[in-house]
């Protein structure tokens, strides 16, 4: 054990940034320092690399994410990775089998409101389940979701409280 001390303390010592050129010491800093990214694309950091960014081939992110943490620049919200490994807007991805209408934040309906990247368990309320949490999965989901302060009722609308039905 003491040995393994040891190692780890020398290792530490050795990996661990003791100051910068001006001699100010430097914190320890696992995380790289954000980069600048391509058009339509922004730093990201601790992501799921399974749930980072949309691409044509796969234009909705999870349900199953890993939960292993990345950092990098991905696919601003709105932009698909093509195979160029470019981001583009879903109309300038190539036409992939037959035409798909994909969700986007104008098909929301009344109380609705666009998220990118909610808990499938987490995403709204219902009349049933008034409050969200606190265990949340750790998918990421996109669409349209109550707006907060409204329920999501049994025909899928979004109502105020007042409007679910009550328990008889």
């Amino acid at each position: 054990m003491k040995g393994f001390l040891l190692v780890l303390t020398v290792t530490v010592a050795t990996c661990a940034p003791s100051s910068d050129s001006d001699g100010a010491p430097r914190p320890f800093n696992f995380m790289p320092e954000p980069q600048e990214c391509g058009p339509n694309e922004v730093w990201k950091r601790c992501v799921s690399s399974s749930c980072a960014e949309a691409s044509c081939r796969e234009p909705t992110i999870g349900p199953d994410c890993t939960a292993d943490c990345r950092h990098g620049c991905y696919c601003a919200d709105g932009f698909y990775r093509n195979d160029e490994r470019k981001c583009v807007a879903l109309d300038q991805c190539p036409q992939q089998g037959p035409i798909v209408s994909w969700p986007t934040s104008s098909s929301c309906r009344e109380n609705e409101e666009w998220k990118t990247c909610v808990s499938s368990t987490c995403a709204e309320a219902t009349c049933e389940k008034k409050t969200i949490g606190p265990e949340c999965t750790l998918d990421c989901r996109r669409g349209c979701f109550c707006s907060q302060g409204f329920y999501r009722d049994s025909q899928r609308n979004c109502v105020r409280e007042d409007q679910c039905p009550t328990a008889a």
